[in-house]
């Protein structure tokens, strides 16, 4: 009886069931998007900010009294815990030569460096690291260096040598020069404006430091820094250490850099870790709140339709009391039509939502996003919600209908 009930009502009342589909399908459509988005979200922005520069710096510790890392230990870099995290890297090995060219003379630093240095790890997969994949936004006005005596100069340290390139230039180091043809002219609005970037085995050999690095640059997806991620490791006890350790924050990463990196010391950059933290946990409360403002936008109109539905079934809902149906029979047979489109609405919904969220995804992140097996669920559970709150006071009027008055006219 209950479900002739309701397929009588569904086909006398085609439009008002429509409209109330279409209100609970599209939040859930908005809901499923900006959720999906909000998943993908974090790891994408951490990608994209990675291109703003490295987030962890690697030096000597202060046990080695001011000395130099090994380059042999750099690719185990790759092997940590949190390698799939590491997204770039380079050393640098820096020094103090006599820069000549073109009759013009002064001391500047030498900065020896990879530039796009393939990486074989036993084991791992090889990879190319590089100044070109931490620092992307690094504007090299020629090409970047591919062979030993080749050079890059820092825009400003050629202005003042009168460099450009194509020209070559010689640097002098304890009595050994080296002449470098000058390959481009970088602009960092940075200090390596006023340095001159060479391969590091170059200068190395330049300035007898072979297998010597003096720093590293890492760039490592991390997730926002919370209370528990500043905690002081030595403070915490063992559970605490393992759950610090297994999350991927700043410093936990750095940890795992500093630990298969003999002799150094690694240390978060908090300009930038800090930076991005805030960045991607406003992202997540924009998307949090224009979700939670789909859904009651949602449950509004979902609302209207049914007070104005209500209205037109005041006489049906009358008749109802009046033949000795009760207010849980009422009440079942509304709840009822609202479960079956909420359902119906849920579905479409995730279709829809999933594809508003990739359109979004290629949009913005020119990348396609994975939909995760919760928001199915999500999605249904969303649009229930959405139904049953915005029936709430439907049902409450349609409960306080007086038979009499109604029937009476």
């Amino acid at each position: 009886m209950l479900f002739r009930i309701i397929k009588n009502s569904f086909l006398k009342r085609p439009k008002a069931v429509l409209l109330v589909f279409l209100s609970i399908a599209m939040g859930a459509a908005v809901a499923t998007a900006f959720l999906g988005i909000a998943g993908e979200i974090s790891h994408k922005m951490a990608l994209e900010l990675r291109s703003y520069g490295a987030n962890i710096l690697l030096e000597p510790s202060a046990a080695q009294g001011g000395g130099f890392l090994r380059e042999d230990d750099l690719p185990k870099i790759k092997t940590v815990f949190w390698k799939y995290n590491i997204t770039g890297f380079t050393p640098y090995l820096f020094g103090v030569a006599d820069i000549s060219a073109g009759g013009k003379k002064e001391r500047g630093v030498i900065s020896g460096t990879w530039f796009a240095k393939q990486l074989e790890v036993p084991g791992e997969d090889s990879s190319v690291q590089g100044i070109k994949g931490i620092a992307p936004w690094w504007d090299v006005q020629g090409r970047w260096p591919e062979d030993a005596d080749e050079a890059i100069v820092g825009a400003t340290m050629a202005k003042r040598l009168g460099v450009v390139a194509g020209k070559e230039l010689d640097a002098t180091v304890g009595g050994r020069t080296r002449r470098f043809h000058v390959v481009g002219v970088v602009t960092t609005g940075g200090y390596e404006e006023e340095q001159l970037f060479a391969p590091l085995i170059t200068v190395q050999s330049l300035l007898q430091r072979q297998g010597k690095v003096s720093r590293v640059l890492v760039s490592a997806l991390t997730v926002p820094m919370d209370d528990f991620g500043k905690k002081d490791p030595a403070s915490m006890t063992k559970e605490e250490y393992e759950k610090w350790y297994c999350t991927a924050y700043v410093t936990s990463v750095a940890k795992n850099v500093e630990e298969v990196m003999a002799g150094s010391r690694a240390k978060p950059i908090w300009q930038i870790a800090s930076a991005e933290g805030s960045l991607l946990k406003k992202l997540n409360s924009v998307m949090l709140f224009l979700t939670v403002l789909a859904l009651v936008s949602s449950a509004t109109a979902v609302s209207t339709s049914l007070m104005a539905s209500m209205s037109e079934r005041s006489p049906e809902i009358a008749l109802m009391k009046a033949v000795g149906a009760d207010r849980l029979q009422i009440s079942a047979i509304f709840v009822g039509e609202t479960l079956i489109i909420s359902i119906a609405g849920g579905v479409v919904g995730y279709l829809l939502g999933n594809q508003l969220a990739g359109i979004i995804s290629r949009t913005v992140f020119n990348s396609t996003i994975a939909s995760p097996l919760w928001l199915f669920p999500t999605a249904i559970i969303s649009a229930f919600v959405v139904a049953i709150a915005g029936s709430v006071v439907p049902l409450r009027r349609a409960l306080l209908i007086e038979p009499v008055r109604v029937l009476k006219g």
